[in-house]
Parts: C-alpha cells; structure tokens; sequence
C-alpha cells in the first residue's frame, strides 16, 4: 500500500471516531441498570462464530479479546466493523420494536517482527445505555403517578496491543500478549415523576451525569501446536493446528466525575415551570467499577479447510453497587462455540463458492444484573459469510458478514423478553505498508 493510500486510510479512521464515540447503539430496558449493556469486544469473524476468541490466531483477522494472537499478524490490517441491531420487547401484554445501526469497531494491526511480534490499535464502544419509556403506577398516598424515563451514553474504548510469540520447538510456539485499555464515555439519565391526582402539586425532575476517563489492562497467552504428517511424496506439511488461549482483564476502578441535579416543577412534563433545586451535586469524585474477569478457550483446524472454536468466559459483578433495591448484581459466566468451513480456499481457478468462509456459531451466558432475583439469561445463535475479494499482490480484502438471532430475559413478574436480530458487516483491507520501491 502506498503512502497516499495509507495516508487517506488514516484520515477516514480519525473522521470516524467521533461518530463512534457518539452513537446510541441500543433500546434495552435493561441498560439502565449497572453500566448499562456490555457490548462484546470482538471482530467480524469472532461474531459470526458465536463470539469465540480466545484460542484464535490468524495472519489475516485481527483479534483483541487475546492480545497474544496479534503476534501472528502478516500484513498491515485495517478492520471496520458495522452493526445494525433489531429489538423486540414484549411484556406479554403489548411489544414494541426499535432498531439501531451503529460502528461496532474500527482497528488496525501490524507487524513488527514478522511472526513474532505485532500491534494493534482501535475503537469500539464497551458499554451502551440507551432506552426510553414511561411508567403509569398507583401510590396509595398520592393516587396516579406517571414516571417519564430516558438514558443515554455508556462507554467506549481506545486499546492498545502488543503480541509476542517465541517458538519452543519446530513445531510449537507459545505467545503472551498485553492491551492496554483508555475507557472514557458519557452516561446521561433523566427521569421525571408527575403526580397526576394533585393540581397543585410539586412534580420531580431528576438528571443525573457520570463522566469516565481512565485506563485498564488485559493480558492473554496461547500455546500452539502444529501437527506435521507426510503427504504421499514423503514430504512433510502441516495438517492440522490445536490452539489454547487464555485471558485475564484486571479489575479497575475507573475514575469519573458524578453530576446531578433535582427540581420540582409544576405543570406537565412538556410545558412545566421550575419551582426550586432539592439536590446539586457537581463534579464530585467517583468510581466505576470494572470486575476481573478471565476465559480460556481453545481451537483445532485443519488450515484454510476446516475449524472448531469453543471458549468459556467469567467475570463477577458482585461488588458493583447501586441504588435500585430490586437490581443485584452477580457473577456471570459464559461459553460459546463455533465452527468455519472453506470448501477450496486456494482454487482460484473453480467456483468463487468453494473460496467463501461459511461460519456458525453459539452462545449462552447470564447477565451480570438480575432483577426481583430473576436472572437476565442471554443466548444467540450466529451464521457468518467470509467473502473473499480479489488479491492484488500481497492483499487479501475480505468482507465478512455476520446475522444473530438472540432472547435475553423472560416475561415473568411484570419482566421485560427481549428478541433481536443483529447484523454485521466486517470491511477487512490488508497489505503490506512501508515497502521500499525497487523502481521510481
């Protein structure tokens, strides 16, 4: 890729972060507990294989939830990544359905030492807030209450990874890696109660503000295992890879500034007039906590035909505070398997078909929240399409798309199901910068 290519690239990513950084990426009800919904932080091929991550490692798809995989990084990579979320909720009473599209990532990755050390860099959202609805209720003191709710913001992240790989034999290899982590974001919630039996009554405004800017670290390691054989000439090839991986993030109080701000007001939620300020709090000091979290996971494949991923994740919630009595927090765990076949990846003289990665995946994991002691359970069922462009020298474009189907909650005690239907979009564009030219 030559410098005025690279240089446009660049341009395109530094216009795009700020759209990343501002995007609603969801409706849940359920964001507006904790720290809202927990996005995953993975690529278009992780997602279309279930979410697995921790024992991959390729040359051409970049992968941070196991910073040791970006050792194996060949080409300069550039990866943006695109979500379109479909949600339904229903009550088992009424539904209602919203969508949100969104960049669900945007990366780049490179070599240093080829084979045994690359980096990476990129941006993605890591929590999201998003939702809007009201709430009628009866207090027996005051009759009729309406209760007018929104929300908004969450988190983002800015990492920074290095992978290292050194081989401990002809066959085998073990690599360690290490992200390091810049969360900052905006949580926003509004919440206004209006007392519908009393004329002259005093109606409440609450606003409440939380900035987080701070960092964080996550570490991975994998051990490689290339399985030789001899083809029919007595020449020695590879024919399969085993693959484990493990990571751990550490816990982390994230610094952040807390505002609110609570008025009475008289009239409707729309037209109402400022009566006084019954709380201001501005600025003052908090935390946010981000809980240790670990996985291992594993792969075997036969490369460029054939491969099976399983991972299991944990991370525990319970420390996390907050003021809503019916919400605990609890320790979740999660697993996700997937599987990839390429037909014939390497005749380019046969049906275009036979080159295509065909992916499906799996997922189930409890939520980190459980309201009324009901537990958020969460599953999702992924089929992916790794499709080739065409090769120019050393480049290998890639466009991978990605459809989950998923449930998470359950209509029971006034709870909220929620089905939705994501689709990704991965743009994968790769080559080899900073060659000297052999001709002017």
């Amino acid at each position: 890729m030559n410098r005025y290519k690279a240089l446009t690239l660049l341009l395109v990513c530094f216009f795009i972060v700020d759209n990343v950084s501002a995007q609603t990426t969801t409706n849940s009800i359920y964001s507006k507990y904790g720290v809202g919904i927990i996005r995953p932080q993975s690529f278009s091929q992780n997602f279309a294989l279930g979410g697995v991550a921790l024992g991959l490692k390729s040359n051409r798809n970049i992968n941070i939830l196991n910073p040791a995989s970006l050792s194996a990084i060949d080409l300069t990579t550039f990866e943006a990544g695109f979500n379109h979320n479909a949600l339904w909720m229903n009550d088992g009473n009424q539904s209602q359905y919203t969508n949100n599209p969104y960049i669900s990532s945007l990366a780049i990755a490179f070599p240093v030492i080829n084979k045994k050390w690359g980096m990476s860099l990129g941006l993605m959202p890591a929590t999201s807030i998003g939702y809007d609805y009201t709430d009628v209720f009866q207090d027996p003191i005051v009759g009729s209450v309406t209760s007018l709710n929104k929300g908004n913001g969450g988190l983002n992240k800015f990492y920074f990874g290095n992978g290292f790989s050194v081989n401990i034999d002809s066959t085998s290899s073990i690599g360690l890696g290490i992200n390091g982590n810049f969360y900052f974001g905006k949580a926003s919630y509004d919440q206004k109660l209006v007392y519908g039996n009393l004329a002259n009554g005093l109606n409440i405004w609450d606003l409440k503000e939380t900035n987080t800017a701070d960092y964080a670290f996550d570490f991975g390691t994998q051990y490689q295992k290339e399985i030789m054989k001899r083809d029919s000439t007595g020449k020695t090839e590879k024919a399969y890879v085993f693959t484990f991986g493990g990571m751990v993030s550490l816990a982390r109080n994230l610094n952040a500034h807390y505002n609110q701000l609570t008025r009475t007001f008289i009239g409707s939620a729309d037209f109402g007039t400022i009566k006084d300020t019954v709380i201001n709090i501005d600025n003052k000091k908090t935390t946010l906590e981000m809980p240790l979290e670990f996985g291992v996971g594993f792969s075997f494949e036969k490369p460029n035909v054939w491969l099976v991923a399983l991972d299991y994740r944990t991370s525990d919630w319970s420390g996390l505070s907050g003021s809503n009595p019916i919400v605990t927090f609890n320790k979740t765990q999660s697993i996700a398997a997937g599987f990839q076949l390429v037909p014939n990846y390497s005749n380019y003289s046969g049906s275009y078909f036979n080159r295509i990665a065909y992916r499906i995946g799996l997922r189930y994991s409890n939520s980190y929240i459980s309201v009324n002691d009901i537990d958020l359970n969460e599953y999702g069922i992924t089929f992916g399409l790794g499709l080739p462009l065409r090769r120019t020298g050393t480049s290998f474009p890639t466009i991978n798309l990605g459809i989950e189907y998923g449930k998470r909650g359950q209509q029971t005690n006034g709870m909220i199901e929620e089905s939705f239907v994501n689709f990704n979009v991965g743009i994968i564009i790769n080559d080899k910068w900073f060659q000297k030219r052999k001709y002017n």
